[in-house]
C-alpha cells in the first residue's frame, strides 16, 4: 500500500467562487474534492457524501427559509425590503476571511499529526533494526540469529504504536496488544493510567538490561537511548494535539455569524427570480457552512472522523515492517480501505 501526502493544491472546485471572499483558501480543494490524494481518505466519494450528510438537516432548514422568503417576496413583492450588494458582500468577506483563518488553524493540527505519524514510522523502524543490528554483531556465540529478548523488545514496539493509537482515540488497547506483547506484562499496564508511556518505560529498562549484560557498547547504548526519546517527543506531540482544545467561543462566533449571512442573504436576492434567489441562497450559504464543518473535522485528527490520521494502518504497516525484519514469513495483512476510509 502507497501512502502519499500531498500539500494542499491550487483551488479549482466548484466552490471556487469561495477565492473571491478569501485569499488562502487552498485548503478547501484538499480536503473537500474527492479525487484528492488524502491521509486517511483514499479517494472514495463516500467520505466527502459523508460530510454533506452531516448537514442535511441544516440544509433542510435553510431550503424552507429560503422559500418561504422567495413566496413572501413572489405574493407581497418584497423588493422594498432589498438590501443593498454591499450589506451583503460585507459580512461575506468578513467571514471568509474568519473560516480561512480557523481552517488554516485546524489544517495546521492536522498536518502535524500526519508528521507526527510519520516520524513515529521512521524510529519505529529504526530501533528494531538498531536492535537487530547491534545483535547481531555482539552475540557471536549465540545459537540463534535474534534471541527471544531481542524479539521481544521488537515486537513491543509494534504493540507500543497500537496502544498510542487506541490511547489518541480514547479506545482499550489490551486487545491489539496480543501476540505483541507478553500476557504477564499486559496484566501489568492494566493499572497503568498512560500505557503507551509504561510500554516506553520498559522499553528503556531492558534497553539498560542490554548493556549491564554487556551486549551493546555505551555509544551503541546512547543511540538507542536518543530513539526512544524521539519516540516520546511523537506521544507527547500526539497528546498536546489530541488535549489542546480549539477556542470555542471562536468557533461559536464564526457560526452564529454564518447564521446571520444566511438569514440576511436572501433579502438581498429579492429582485431577482424565485429560482435563482433558492439556489443562490443555498448554494452560498451551504458553502460556509461546509468549510465550517470541514474545518471541525480537521482540528481534531484523532477522533476518528474520516480525516483523521489512519494510525490504525499505519501500525499495522509498522508491525508487518518489525516482522519482516525479524526474519518472520507469515505476516498479518495490512488493514484495507473501508469505503474508502483508511482507519
Amino acid at each position: 500500500m502507497e501512502w502519499r501526502v500531498h500539500p494542499p493544491g491550487p483551488l479549482f472546485s466548484t466552490v471556487g467562487f469561495i477565492a473571491t471572499i478569501s485569499s488562502n483558501t487552498d485548503w478547501l480543494v484538499y480536503v473537500a474534492l474527492p479525487n484528492n490524494t488524502r491521509t486517511m481518505i483514499t479517494g472514495s466519494n463516500k467520505p466527502f457524501l459523508g460530510v454533506l450528510k452531516t448537514l442535511r438537516n441544516h440544509t433542510v432548514i435553510i431550503g424552507l427559509y429560503v422559500c418561504g422568503i422567495a413566496w413572501l417576496d413572489l405574493q407581497y413583492h418584497l423588493e422594498s425590503y432589498n438590501f443593498p450588494v454591499a450589506v451583503v458582500v460585507a459580512p461575506a468577506t468578513f467571514i471568509g476571511l474568519l473560516l480561512g483563518f480557523r481552517t488554516n488553524a485546524s489544517y495546521g493540527r492536522w498536518w502535524e499529526a500526519r508528521i507526527i505519524w510519520g516520524a513515529i514510522v521512521n524510529d519505529s523502524r529504526t530501533w528494531v533494526r538498531q536492535l537487530i543490528e547491534f545483535e547481531k554483531t555482539t552475540s557471536a556465540n549465540q545459537a540463534h540469529p535474534l534471541d527471544d529478548q531481542i524479539r521481544k523488545m521488537a515486537l513491543r514496539q509494534s504493540g507500543w504504536c497500537f496502544a498510542l493509537c487506541s490511547s489518541l482515540r480514547g479506545e482499550e488497547p489490551y486487545p491489539e496488544l496480543e501476540g505483541l506483547i507478553e500476557s504477564s506484562e499486559i496484566e501489568k499496564l492494566r493499572s497503568q493510567k498512560n500505557v503507551p508511556n509504561a510500554i516506553l518505560q520498559t522499553q528503556a529498562l531492558d534497553l539498560r538490561k542490554l548493556y549491564d549484560d554487556q551486549r551493546i557498547e555505551l555509544f551503541t547504548f546512547v543511540e538507542m537511548e536518543r530513539t526512544l526519546t524521539r519516540l516520546t517527543n511523537s506521544m507527547g506531540g500526539c497528546e498536546r494535539i489530541r488535549n489542546t482544545v480549539f477556542p470555542v467561543s471562536y468557533s461559536r462566533m464564526v457560526t452564529a455569524l454564518i447564521y446571520v449571512f444566511v438569514l440576511l442573504l436572501p433579502f438581498g436576492l429579492v429582485n431577482v427570480p424565485p429560482a435563482p434567489l433558492i439556489a443562490a441562497s443555498l448554494c452560498l450559504s451551504m458553502s460556509f457552512l461546509l468549510i465550517d464543518r470541514i474545518a471541525q473535522f480537521l482540528q481534531d485528527p484523532f477522533s476518528k472522523h474520516p480525516s483523521d490520521t489512519p494510525m490504525l494502518t499505519l501500525s499495522r504497516t509498522i508491525e508487518i515492517n518489525i516482522r519482516q525484519m525479524l526474519g518472520e514469513t507469515e505476516l498479518p495483512e495490512p488493514i484495507k480501505p473501508v469505503d474508502g476510509i483508511a482507519w
